[in-house]
């Protein structure tokens, strides 16, 4: 009876056995499929991934050469050296190092002025064979250099003529890691590698740059000779490329050097991606997940402690999710809180104005608090946009040699007005080692001005500011200023001393009641402030004053002379028996017509253009210096304000040069700015107009 019992728990463990074994097996042979298939629609998700990169590169690449020559053609150069200088132009600004127009004979035109005959080169050859547009790799001489690596785009455009030469494509020359670049080069822990051929097999981007570049290193033939293809294989490989096929092989080396290879055609080129993935990578795959079972069960209890650090985790982060959350939702509603408060009174004071059309009195009073709140609402705006672009990290510092001096004396005359209004005692003490310093005085400026703003609006009438500026030794070549504001206002609590800096943070008390202001200016002073590396802080006792201190450590400069500020606008040179003749670029018909009723009224001459081709048309119609000033708004249909004065500076006429043009434009960032300089603007008005502003800087000498 014992011996049957042990044989029946023999022949239960052995089956058992039999069944885990069988079992395990079964697992592995799924896992393995599982893990190789896994790999494989990896490979095919990183060849198609790299696909996108490329395609997205080339309609790039072919989209903006065809756009120079679009822009070369639309130019109407009269000549084949204009044609040439405008090449000059936009291979300055461009993407390629080489920009070529080929004409109807195989000829080439280039910035540089130099024509040659360039027919028997194959990148003509392709364009005058009618193909519409083309990419290949193109090296200067039989022994590659890295610096002659080049990709050659061309693009067949619709011919036009200039001085009896028909132009009918362009090629442009890149950089071949351009293309590189957009390549997932290394994957599968650097295991797995990624290369592009040409049709031949040649390489265009080669993944063993020891191995060669460009039609040195051969694809087939290292297959050929590596895996020991014959010509037939290689023959089905290159007829499913030349077919735009996808597909993946596995190739065998020889020593465990086995290799499975996806090949991805390119389309609209004879190109194709090759992405190459070692055997062993499958192994290793499934050996880790085998690895993995045969463990699971010693980790059961591990995972259960790791699955309850990771709830207690997942509550926090949730925790800090929605603490995130309501932080957003908190600035939105206080965004949206202080944008509709204004625009609230804007629209009920143009209510009570409509009200009152026949009280000049009242109607007087409404159009001031009216002009204020659209003040108050413009500061926001630039306030909101500040503190987007800081947080953003969007902001650039414009670091250049200023004076302290200088600085302090802008300082000093904008918050000397305010300070007299109150009858506030207001003055500056410095004690200054070395005054030229290394840095952006505007933003330096904002962060004083916003300091001592909110300093002179929560000090009483008969108070007391005080600007202290003093330095201390930092670094080699670097010195540390700090600037301390102190005032005798109203103080701030300890409370909201924490939450100052936050945005949108303003304190609502009996003593600062009633004062009206964003609630941004001291987010976007800190955060200015941490940007330069600096730090703000504040130190106060409610109800007997404050103390913001602004420390910035900078670079010494050499001596920077200071200039003067001239406040007044130069007047324009015109004729003093004739009134100033202004020709207005808006197509927004509102905005154009109070522009047009404000200069009227002003005694100017205006006329009025709808858009960025009549304002050309305007003035190239118009005689020698009839209009003295162009306001030119920037965004406009059939011609952006850019391009009309470029087109305008380049007529051939006297006053093309000389006449007066400003930007007129709700585009106020200081890329926008530049960009009217470029475009040959004399100036820049910012919208919402300053009505004050516009006219001093169209005022006439008396």
């Amino acid at each position: 009876m014992r011996n049957w019992r042990k044989g029946k728990i023999v022949a239960v463990v052995l089956t058992t056995l039999v069944v885990l074994s069988a079992s395990v097996w079964a697992y592995i042979d799924r896992l393995s499929h599982a893990t190789e298939s896994s790999v494989l629609t990896f490979m095919k998700e990183l060849s198609w991934h790299d696909l996108r990169n490329i395609q997205s590169e080339l309609n790039n690449s072919w989209n903006e050469i065809a756009a120079v020559y679009s822009r070369t053609e639309t130019s109407r150069c009269k000549t084949i050296q204009e044609v040439c200088s405008r090449l000059n132009i936009e291979q300055t600004t461009n993407i390629f190092d080489l920009i070529y127009l080929v004409d109807s004979e195989g000829k080439t035109y280039s910035g540089t002025n130099a024509v040659q005959d360039d027919s028997d080169k194959i990148y003509i050859r392709t364009l005058l064979s009618g193909d519409q547009k083309f990419v290949m790799r193109y090296d200067e001489s039989d022994v590659l250099e890295t610096t002659r690596e080049n990709l050659v785009y061309g693009v067949h455009c619709n011919p036009f003529r200039v001085d009896g030469v028909e132009f009918i494509g362009i090629v442009g020359f890149a950089k071949i890691n351009l293309i590189e670049e957009r390549l997932k080069i290394d994957s599968f822990d650097q295991q797995g590698y990624t290369s592009i051929i040409d049709v031949a097999g040649n390489y265009v981007v080669n993944r063993n740059r020891d191995a060669g570049i460009g039609k040195i290193s051969n694809y087939y033939e290292e297959l050929r000779d590596g895996a020991n293809l014959s010509e037939k294989d290689l023959e089905s490989i290159t007829t499913r490329l030349e077919q735009r096929e996808s597909f993946i092989e596995y190739f065998d080396y020889g020593e465990d050097d086995a290799q499975v290879v996806s090949f991805v055609p390119i389309p609209e080129s004879t190109w194709s991606i090759v992405l190459t993935v070692p055997e062993k990578v499958f192994n290793k795959q499934t050996q880790h997940f085998v690895t993995l079972t045969a463990i699971m069960l010693a980790v059961v209890v591990l995972t259960l402690c790791l699955m309850m650090l990771l709830i207690i985790r997942m509550s926090a982060t949730s925790a800090i999710a929605r603490a995130e959350a309501k932080a957003r939702g908190d600035f939105l509603s206080s965004m949206s809180h202080e944008i509709r408060t204004p625009l609230n009174g804007i629209v009920g004071l143009n209510h009570l104005m409509q009200e009152n059309l026949e009280n000049p009195n009242k109607l007087k009073d409404y159009l001031g608090k009216s002009d204020s709140t659209a003040k108050y609402l413009l500061s926001l705006v630039n306030d909101i946009l500040d503190m987007s672009k800081l947080q953003a990290g969007k902001v650039d510092l414009l670091l250049k040699p200023f004076s302290l001096h200088h600085l302090l004396s802008m300082v000093e005359s904008i918050t000397r007005s305010r300070t007299e209004e109150k009858e506030i005692h207001f003055q500056i003490e410095s004690d200054l080692q070395a005054p030229d310093l290394v840095g952006d005085e505007i933003r330096v400026e904002q962060i004083l001005i916003n300091i001592l703003g909110n300093a002179v609006k929560f000090t009483p009438k008969g108070g007391r500011i005080v600007l202290r500026v003093f330095q201390s030794e930092a670094a080699a070549g670097k010195i540390t200023t700090t600037f301390e504001v102190e005032d005798t206002g109203c103080g701030i609590s300890e409370e909201f001393q924490k939450k100052i800096f936050n945005p949108f943070s303003q304190e609502h008390g009996t003593i600062s009641k009633g004062m009206q202001g964003t609630g941004l200016g001291m987010s976007i002073s800190s955060l200015l402030a941490k940007q330069m590396g600096g730090t703000l802080s504040v130190r106060s006792k409610l109800g007997e004053g404050s103390c913001f201190t602004f420390a910035m450590t900078a670079d010494l400069a050499d001596a920077v002379p200071i200039v003067a500020v001239d406040v007044d606008a130069q007047p324009l040179q015109v004729e003093t028996n004739r009134k100033l003749k202004i020709l207005i670029a808006e197509d927004n018909e509102l905005n154009a017509e109070i522009l047009i009723e404000l200069l009227h009224t002003a005694g100017f001459d205006v006329s009025h253009a709808a858009d960025g081709g009549q304002v050309v048309e305007m003035f190239e119609a118009s005689s020698a210096n009839e209009f003295d000033v162009i306001l030119m708004d920037v965004q406009m249909p059939v011609r952006n304000g850019y391009e009309a004065a470029r087109i305008i500076r380049a007529m051939d006429r006297p006053d093309a040069k000389t006449v007066v043009i400003y930007a007129c434009t709700a585009n106020t960032f200081k890329a926008d700015q530049e960009k009217a300089k470029e475009s040959g603007m004399d100036g820049f008005i910012a919208k919402p107009i300053d009505v004050k502003n516009l006219m001093q800087m169209l005022t006439l000498p008396k």
